[in-house]
């Protein structure tokens, strides 16, 4: 079968090319409707000793000053295993709001004093080598941040989903969107944080997203019966679908002890 063929009859939902670009059904004077937008950060350190000051100093100095900002919940995570970075998750109700964060922060006294750490120190022994950071604009059926509710045990899990050209990415989003692939994660318990079309950053086109679990154990159960699930085969094996996500990045997480999510 053709690919023409199948965007025009795939899986019984009516899937076209159109119906791929507009996944959602918004108004032009109102473009994301009441989608936020995401701030996503990786910190990279050069030692377990940096990366503990860099998470305190998050931790005490820059999530009271988001909210200060009002901007919540806020996130900060290390990855379970040895990589040296530190990820940090912003939200935005406005692109405003992402706009004059940075120049907030640096006329906030408080945070200037909290974050002591990273102005009183040289180019020479920095808490942090250096950040990268990407925008994400929060998918329609999990328009903001959510926060589970997982005990004191929980972790994340951090995806990142690659394609190789815009519209098979945003097939990709109608598949969690629209497909049922979102839907299914709900009903298996794999809780979802958020789910973001990247904007800017690195391994662009992309979706980035976040999902929690109470513990590893429950993360790596709820995985198997997704994959095993014959819903996900139906999904996956859709032809509107095919050749989505060609790269995948993925990682698991702890939150920090000041983590609001």
């Amino acid at each position: 079968m053709k690919r023409r063929d199948f965007l025009a009859s795939a899986g019984g939902i009516g899937l076209t090319a159109t119906a791929l670009s507009v996944t959602s059904q918004i108004s032009a004077a109102d473009p994301f409707g009441n989608r936020e937008f995401i701030e996503f950060r990786t910190y990279s350190v050069k030692d377990e000793t940096k990366k503990t000051l860099l998470v305190e100093t998050l931790d005490k100095a820059l999530i009271p000053a988001l909210n200060t900002q009002g901007i919540k919940p806020a996130g900060v995570f290390v990855p379970l295993g040895t990589e040296m970075n530190v990820f940090v998750v912003i939200p935005h109700k406005t692109l405003d709001s992402y706009l004059n964060l940075t120049p907030k922060l640096l006329a906030d006294a408080v945070y200037r004093k909290n974050a002591a750490a990273f102005f009183a120190t040289t180019s020479k022994d920095p808490v942090y080598t250096g950040c990268e950071s990407s925008l994400l604009k929060c998918f329609e059926k999990c328009p903001k941040i959510e926060v589970p509710d997982l005990g004191s045990d929980r972790i994340f899990q951090m995806r990142i989903y690659r394609s190789f050209n815009i519209e098979r990415n945003e097939a990709k989003i109608h598949m969690f969107n629209h497909g049922g692939e979102m839907a299914l994660f709900r009903e298996l318990g794999i809780q979802p944080v958020f789910f973001g079309d990247a904007l800017s950053g690195k391994m662009l086109p992309n979706l980035t997203y976040m999902v929690g679990s109470e513990n590893v154990e429950k993360h790596e159960k709820a995985w198997k019966d997704f994959v095993a699930h014959p819903k996900w085969q139906e999904i996956k094996n859709n032809p509107a679908y095919v050749d989505t996500a060609t790269e995948i990045s993925r990682i698991l997480l702890k939150p920090s002890s000041g983590s609001q999510i």
